[in-house]
């Protein structure tokens, strides 16, 4: 189990993000996430060039409308920590947080009940890292990256 006492530099301000990754999917996966995130008791937020709508139902849906502007998805874990969404690529789904939203004990145990309900939810690795760096893993629930 992951302890905060030991982990809690990985959480200062460095002016960098943190990354949650799940490698190696595709829109079925995608869609499996999207279901996961609606159905649970998170706040969220998507936009689609700075207007909010109902968060579509399939990544497909969410490419087409990435061809007229931009989208991203804010997942709000809590008063503090939001974890945003932006679409990138079908292999690979990617959400990014400020690390200065873990600030403290309460908000990283949320953190880690969001990521391990995430890796059962989907059923693969969910992995946190700095930003950028998919291989240097700070945390993850789940399997191993194929």
């Amino acid at each position: 189990m992951y302890q905060w006492t030991e982990l809690k530099e990985e959480f200062e301000a460095d002016g960098s993000l943190r990354d949650v990754y799940i490698e190696n999917t595709n829109s079925v996966k995608w869609n499996e996430f999207l279901d996961f995130i609606k159905l649970s008791k998170y706040q969220l937020e998507f936009k689609h060039g700075g207007k909010l709508l109902n968060v579509p139902d399939t990544f497909s849906s969410i490419k087409e409308l990435q061809e007229t502007n931009s989208t991203i998805l804010s997942i709000k874990l809590n008063g503090n920590l939001c974890l945003n969404c932006h679409f990138f690529i079908e292999t690979e789904i990617e959400l990014d947080l400020a690390p200065c939203d873990v600030r403290g004990e309460s908000d990283f145990k949320v953190l880690l009940e969001f990521l391990e309900s995430l890796s059962s939810s989907l059923a693969c690795k969910v992995a946190l890292t700095p930003e950028n760096t998919p291989m240097q893993v700070i945390l993850s629930f789940g399997d191993e990256f194929v």
